[in-house]
């Protein structure tokens, strides 16, 4: 099977970087008269109006050619396009600058390049962004033109000859188009202000059109209802992971191999696509999901990873061409023998059996959850929510909701008055043979030790389920493993950072259960997209509009863990 690499990617950054080279040749050539290099004087032949349209020429296709380099780095083909034409503007315009040699070759090697590799450049843009970029650009540019025209026909006292209203139309196309008056002459600064005015307002249009021509494809379906269905069916048949219920969340959209047995669920956070997991099927349809995923995001000029990966599933993907770095461990409390005797599991013996006597009880509420019951949870979570700036979350979360918690199994804990104190809500663990659960809410004022007695409550309930383990969730940055800039600057974070993140803090929590821990892994193509992606993933946890986060929150902002 073809592995997935970066495709192109070296042959895309040496054409990006050619193409800024003659656009910083063009303006460099622009700014002095006289060739670099030329043979006889055929150039003193060259009238000097066309010596000086070509250089407004070579200025704006530089503009044109360092606007369109990013986005030929991402393989896109309207880039492309915009390269090269604005190449052959430049091997056409430098002829007549007085037959400059050096520009015509720079220009002419740089166009073979773009012609011989357009393979290379297959990613669309948005068709709606395009429109909105040719529109912008028609609009902008007409808007230059009434401006240039206003200008000369209106302050005709900053010209050396007041022009007629056809020398005033014929003027402002000429400052629309980036090339000279001839027929003007600024008697003024003013008036030779206006003159550049008008040329920078016509390059910064072809910037802003150029800009909106070439970004990314939006996504903007979600998954339907027979989707859905598929992807249940997958899960019921494959899915083992601790992440796999959430991919039913509404976030997530999905991509299915094209032999139908396996699916990668992922949402779309700007021109990123965060996978969640690994991808979940038959194995030879995962290794194929990888590869046409891969080459579906190539098309739509996206960025894409897989978070929060498993160790079985970081291996797959290792052999399919990506990279994976460690960001933390899942503690899984193994039931089947747990005994809370001996020293090490006191002080949860001592809450627990402390609750106990004080009339506390847990138990598992009935499907459908009752009206009044589900009141009273909401309050619950509200308050929750209120105390310690807590909110909602996605992606790897769910949120509250009286469907969602009636799709699931609710636990809580009781007070002797029968109070809600605490809730969690357990989620199907499909092919796992660990017990999972999502949302873990306690209120504000509730006795210490609640949330042990609710774990314990779980342990039992799962050992009698015939679980093996209860999933704890992620502890993010935990033993990270191997070296490189990122992977120490995550190992300081985690050692320094306590004060602001209490990573160490929630680590130690889980450890005081004796879990096992196994790893968990960002999946990715290149290390020089690792910003862009961990912004990303960043985001993916975050609800709809919620984009203003508060600094407070930065832990949280770094990567969705999960609790």
């Amino acid at each position: 099977m073809t592995r997935v690499g970066v495709p192109g990617a070296r042959t895309r950054r040496v054409v990006s970087g050619l193409v800024v080279a003659l656009g910083l040749l063009n303006i460099m050539l622009a700014l002095v008269r006289q060739p670099i290099i030329s043979f006889g004087r055929i150039h003193n032949r060259v009238p000097i109006e066309a010596v000086d349209g070509a250089r407004y020429l070579l200025l704006a296709a530089a503009v044109a050619l360092l606007s369109s380099s990013t986005g030929l780095l991402h393989g896109k083909r309207h880039a492309w396009m915009v390269a090269a034409l604005a190449t052959l503007a430049s091997l056409m315009a430098h002829p007549f600058k007085r037959v400059d040699y050096l520009g015509v070759a720079a220009a002419g090697f740089v166009l073979a390049a773009l012609i011989t590799t357009v393979g290379q450049f297959p990613a669309r843009s948005d068709p709606a962004r395009a429109r909105r970029g040719l529109l912008w650009l028609a609009l902008g540019e007409l808007g230059v033109l009434a401006y240039g025209f206003a200008g000369l026909y209106l302050l005709d006292s900053q010209f050396r000859e007041s022009p007629s209203f056809a020398e005033a139309v014929e003027n402002a196309l000429r400052l629309l188009f980036v090339v000279p008056a001839t027929t003007i002459e600024p008697a003024s600064r003013h008036g030779t202000w206006f003159i550049h005015s008008a040329r920078l307002l016509a390059s910064g249009m072809l910037v802003a059109g150029i800009w909106q021509l070439l970004r990314p494809v939006l996504h903007r379906t979600g998954p339907g209802r027979l989707e859905r269905l598929r992807v249940r069916g997958l899960l019921d048949q494959y899915a083992t992971t601790s992440v796999a219920y959430f991919h039913l969340l509404d976030d997530k959209t999905y991509f299915f191999a094209s032999s139908g047995e396996a699916f990668i669920g992922y949402r779309m956070v700007g021109a990123t696509a965060v996978a969640l997991g690994e991808p979940i099927g038959e194995q030879f349809a995962r290794k194929l999901v990888v590869r046409e995923f891969a080459e579906f995001c190539d098309l739509n000029g996206w960025a894409f990873c897989f978070h929060q990966v498993t160790e079985a599933g970081a291996t797959e993907l290792r052999e399919a061409g990506l990279s994976a770095m460690k960001i933390g461990e899942e503690a899984v409390v193994p039931v089947t023998n747990l005994s809370l005797s001996g020293k090490s599991f006191k002080h949860i013996r001592n809450t627990v059996n402390r609750l106990g006597k004080e009339g506390y009880w847990c138990e598992r509420l009935p499907r459908p959850i009752p009206e009044e019951t589900l009141a009273e949870l909401e309050a619950l979570s509200g308050s929750w929510l209120a105390d310690g700036g807590h909110r909602e979350r996605g992606f790897t979360l769910g949120q509250f909701s009286y469907d969602y918690l009636n799709e699931t199994y609710v636990h809580v804990v009781r007070s002797p008055g029968g109070r809600i104190e605490a809730f969690a809500n357990v989620i199907p663990p499909f092919q796992s043979k660990e017990g999972n659960f999502d949302l873990m809410r306690r209120r504000p004022d509730a006795e210490d030790g609640v949330m042990d007695f609710l774990f314990v409550h779980l342990i039992e309930h799962f050992r009698a389920e015939g679980m093996d383990g209860l999933n704890l969730g992620l502890a993010p940055l935990a033993n990270l493993e191997g070296g490189g800039l990122v992977t120490h600057a995550l190992r300081l974070l985690y050692n320094r950072g306590s004060r602001f993140f209490h990573y160490e803090g929630l680590h130690a929590y889980k450890e005081k259960w004796q879990p096992r821990w196994e790893p968990r892994y960002l999946v990715y193509r290149s290390e020089l997209q690792l910003p862009q992606l961990a912004l990303a993933v960043a985001r993916a946890g975050e609800t709809e509009g919620s984009l203003s986060w508060p600094w407070t929150d930065l832990a949280a902002r770094l990567l969705p863990w999960r609790r």
